[in-house]
């Protein structure tokens, strides 16, 4: 009787375990299910970065243009920004691995007109040898000043060549985009007329809207931290008075007696603001402001900023302007 009972619990126990290890088995198949790191979840991943490994890479300067490339190309590419928002283009230094993303993309678009004057040697290689490359100031109405500067600097500052802050007017960019459409087709394999046609509205829309904005102002009078307003001025009935530095680069530096006569030019324009940004001292800008008693607002006119794309780019910039000087 005794070894009976013994029996029966000894099954009873062997029961238990083979229970439990059944229900161990299903609990780690329905872990293994939902767990966002199983080996399928993995695998999935691993395929989707291969798919984008496999597009075709289209290298550009800076993240303005950046935004308009990829608007056109959509998942068709892998647009590769090269200068970091935040750093300015004109000083920017290209890392061993930017170089060789430039040197291997299908398709190279760069703004041109001496702007990425670091890159200015590797631009040049791939010209050189052939390459496939797109400069948009090769495709615009250049804005230049030679000999006095007659556009909107009174006091004689000296440039010679061309502006090369051509996106700061939604025209200009509407102006280039056939040509740039053409080459990012030809880069991509892929029928880009419709993504063009789209872009093309909004931009005629932006146009419009920036055109209103400065319309209400009356006086549109502008003091720049560098030479680079020149073509929103052009486009929208603007008068770009002078800059802190006086060159479209802001390599160069201004001497005490052109910083005098910019004085001079606020006053006698009434200006109320001075627009600054990257690549101008903040402290000449603020010195200047509490000397005449008038506003330093920094726009941010050579990286998107956090903009969601360029047309959001481009109205933050403006309502900017707006808001100083009205």
């Amino acid at each position: 009787m005794i070894l009976i009972i013994d029996s029966v619990v000894h099954m009873r126990k062997t029961n238990n375990l083979v229970s439990a290890f059944v229900s161990l088995i299903v609990l780690a198949s329905c872990s293994s299910a939902s767990d966002p790191t199983s080996t399928n979840e993995s695998i999935i991943e691993t395929t989707s970065d291969s798919d984008v490994a496999e597009l075709p890479v289209i290298a550009v300067t800076y993240s303005v243009i950046g935004d308009i490339v990829s608007q056109l190309v959509g998942d068709r590419a892998n647009v590769k920004v090269v200068v970091p928002d935040g750093q300015d283009p004109h000083e920017f230094q290209p890392s061993a691995k930017d170089i060789e993303i430039v040197n291997n993309a299908a398709l190279v678009v760069s703004n041109g007109l001496e702007f990425e004057e670091g890159l200015e040697e590797v631009l040049e290689s791939i010209t050189d040898s052939g390459g496939n490359i797109f400069m948009v100031g090769e495709h615009i109405t250049v804005r230049k000043i030679e000999d006095g500067g007659e556009v909107g600097n009174d006091h004689g500052d000296k440039h010679v060549g061309g502006d090369p802050h051509l996106w700061l007017s939604p025209a200009t960019m509407l102006e280039m985009l056939p040509a740039l459409t053409s080459a990012l087709s030809e880069a991509t394999d892929a029928d880009l007329s419709a993504e063009a046609t789209i872009l093309t509205k909004k931009l005629q829309n932006l146009d419009q809207e920036v055109e209103l904005i400065i319309n209400n102002l009356g006086e549109c009078n502008l003091v720049s931290g560098h030479d680079e307003l020149g073509y929103f001025a052009d486009q929208y009935g603007c008068k770009v008075i002078g800059a802190i530095i006086p060159s479209f680069t802001t390599t160069s530096e201004a001497t005490a007696g052109e910083l005098a006569d910019l004085k001079k030019l606020i006053q006698q324009y009434k200006v109320p603001a001075i627009f600054t940004g990257l690549g101008t001292s903040q402290d000449v800008a603020d010195q200047l402001a509490s000397e005449l008693g008038v506003k330093a607002v920094t726009l941010s006119t050579h990286y998107l900023d956090g903009a969601a794309n360029y047309q959001e780019f481009i109205l933050k910039m403006v309502n900017q302007i707006a808001e100083a000087l009205g």
